[in-house]
């Protein structure tokens, strides 16, 4: 059980990040700090709040080739419309995207060094789609607190009616949570995997709606507790490509169903 002491610190390091997150909330649009105009800026405020959403890294040129290339993958023909594990594998414009320089250069100053990426995976999130549960994505990875990221990349514009993300700042200094099983009452075009248990949360953590510009990408830190909201919008789907990546030399578990492996992105 946490002391006094320890939980006012908490609660004060924890009020000092939002603070400056909301700050950068309220900017007008042309002072949103990015990686383009402040790295340093955006960089130190990752390593604060576990997550940063750098808009327009990917051209409307680029999220319709993807987008066309999902309606090669074999949920899109079989109706499902269901999540595609390792799109890369299947089709290479998804491979292009895993080594976008953009999202490679940023993610080599998130995990201090050169990078492999080892997972890829495509959402459609159709109308009706359930969020996916709190959850810290290295409890499936299991790779260093410092050396696994992720990069989340928007390919429609996202927001919390058709299934934004919601994000737990200050959540990444954590170890990783225990697990607790969920009940599953809808699986409509979501990954069974997604929703069957959740991160046990401590008290004292505020989640944050992101809303992301078709295009904007949603970095996390591996150790940042996140979960989605359903798609409620009744006629907008919520199409998202994730792509995770480790600094070069990291370990990390390949998954009995996953099948993790490293993808060179120099070459």
């Amino acid at each position: 059980m946490l002391n006094l002491t320890t939980a006012y610190c908490r609660a004060f390091n924890l009020l000092k990040s939002w603070a400056k997150f909301s700050k950068l909330l309220s900017m007008p649009t042309s002072q949103v700090v990015t990686f383009k105009n402040n790295p340093d800026l955006a960089l130190k405020t990752y390593h604060e709040v576990g997550y940063h959403i750098e808009p327009a890294v990917l051209s409307d040129q680029e999220c319709s080739e993807i987008l066309a290339a999902a309606e090669n993958l074999p949920t899109y023909h079989d109706h499902s419309l269901k999540p595609v594990m390792h799109p890369h594998r299947l089709e290479p414009r998804f491979l292009q995207a895993l080594k976008h320089p953009m999202i490679v250069s940023i993610l080599e100053q998130l995990v201090k060094g050169k990078i492999s990426a080892i997972q890829s995976q495509f959402f459609f999130g159709r109308p009706g789609t359930p969020g996916f549960t709190l959850h810290q994505d290295n409890f499936y990875v299991q790779s260093s607190q410092d050396g696994f990221a992720s990069a989340w990349c928007a390919l429609t514009d996202v927001d919390a009616s058709n299934g934004g993300l919601i994000v737990y700042p200050g959540t990444h200094l954590l170890p990783i949570l225990p697990m607790r099983p969920v009940e599953q009452p809808d699986n409509f075009g979501q990954d069974p995997n997604a929703n069957y248990q959740e991160s046990i949360l401590p008290a004292g953590y505020t989640g944050i709606d992101t809303v992301v510009p078709k295009g904007g990408v949603v970095f996390l830190h591996g150790h940042v507790v996140h979960n989605s909201h359903k798609n409620t919008s009744g006629d907008r789907f919520r199409q998202a490509l994730l792509l995770t990546y480790i600094r070069q030399g990291e370990t990390f578990r390949p998954g009995y169903a996953a099948q993790r492996a490293e993808v060179d992105v120099y070459n």
